[in-house]
This record gives C-alpha cells, structure tokens and sequence, in this order.
C-alpha cells in the first residue's frame, strides 16, 4: 500500500509549518564549539562569578598598581539595556547553517506530538478495535516522520556537522535523534501496509521510550547536568 492513501494536503501543511515558522530558540553555543560537559560547567561558572575569577587569578600575581586600582574603582558594569543590546548583537545570524540550526528546537515539537499521538492511538486501538483508528494512526506515523526528518536534520545543523562530540549528552542526543527519525520512517512504512501490526506496535513503543529519552536530554543540555534534580 503507499503514502498516496494520505490525504496530501495535511502533510503538505504539516511540511510547510515546519519549514517557515520563525525561530525561537538557539543550541548552547558550547555545543557548537563541541566543547565538553564538564568545560561547558567551567565556562558557566567563571560567567556568573567573573570577580571571584579576578580575584583568584591576581591574589598569586604582581600587584596592581594604584593607578589600574583606580580605573578599576571608577569603571562600573554594563546597565541593563547595554547589556541587552550586547547579547542581540552577539545572537545575531550571520550564516544560513546557523539559521537553520536555530530551527531545531522549534520544529523538535512536531514530531514529538504527532508520533506520542500516534502511539496513544494505537493504544486505544489494541484495547478498542472497533474504534477504526487505522488511518487515523496512519496520518499521526507519516506526519510524524516528516517532522522527525526535518528536526534531525536541522539538528546537525545546531550542534554541528561531525560524527564524534567531546560532549556525552550532546553526543547521546545527536544519535539519539537520528535514530528516532529513522524508526519513525520506518513505522510510516509499516503503518501503511496492509499485514499484522505488531511490528508497528513495537516501532512505536520503542519512538515513544525514544522521544522520552530525547527530552531528559534536551533538558540536561538547556539546564545543566541533573536538571531533574535526582542525583
């Protein structure tokens, strides 16, 4: 059976949302620069305490002469619209690849709806055959997959093109998103044949264990190590 049985103007929709709906969130530039967990951790550290690192770096130094002392005294920190400003400027996209990067957190939710949608359906479905779900499932899996190609795909383009990551969670949730977007073709293609679905029913088990796994770390990369606060 083929992808022709789905109505086609859905999917186009579906497509073209994805595709045009403007950005709103950006990978950790850490992650761009593929630097590690535990240099991320640093880096953040010496951003929230920058006096405690000046301090540290000039107790075991030459002394600061009384004139540096002075111009240290009088030179205040940046106010709050100055450094609103600095931060628009260094946000600002200079390269079609970092566009699109910035995409990818936007355009992560359609999948992560429709597929989990298409599970629950299924669920219902095993508990209630009368239901007729099936092309109900079978829009919620290929609408699904399209999202998840498309995210995976702007994925690389936010935490860069290369094969290995100096950072574990980047690194889990690189493959981890490639993975979720093959199987999801893959139950597209299993949801619009005409056999048994119990390998369907397994390929979506195992997008929804997926997707799951996805979000905790999504979490750890916006909000740190041990987001959750179980550790």
């Amino acid at each position: 059976m083929s992808f022709s049985r789905l109505p086609r103007s859905p999917l186009a929709a579906l497509v073209a949302v994805a595709l045009v709906l403007p950005v709103m969130a950006s990978a950790h530039e850490g992650h761009k620069n593929n630097m590690s967990d535990a240099e991320m951790a640093q880096m953040e550290m010496r951003d929230a305490h920058p006096v405690a690192d000046v301090a540290a770096a000039t107790a075991d130094g030459p002394p600061i002469a009384e004139g540096e002392r002075a111009v240290e005294a009088v030179s205040q920190p940046p106010t709050a619209e100055q450094a609103l400003d600095a931060k628009i400027a260094e946000n600002r996209v200079t390269l079609v690849g970092d566009f699109l990067g910035r995409l990818h957190p936007l355009a992560a939710h359609f999948p992560v709806a429709l597929l989990l949608m298409a599970a629950l359906a299924e669920i219902l479905l095993l508990m209630r055959p009368a239901l007729g779900l099936e092309t109900t499932v079978r829009f919620l899996v290929a609408g699904g997959a399209v999202g998840a190609g498309i995210a995976a795909l702007l994925g690389w383009f936010a935490g860069g093109w290369r094969l290995d990551d100096r950072s574990e969670t980047l690194g889990l949730h690189r493959w981890n998103g490639t993975a979720i977007a093959a199987v999801a073709g893959i139950a597209a293609w299993l949801a619009f044949r005409s056999a048994g679905r119990t390998r369907l029913r397994i390929a979506l088990a195992l997008l929804a264990a997926g997707i799951l796994f996805q979000g905790y770390l999504g979490g750890e990369m916006v909000f740190g190590p041990n987001h959750l606060g179980l550790e």
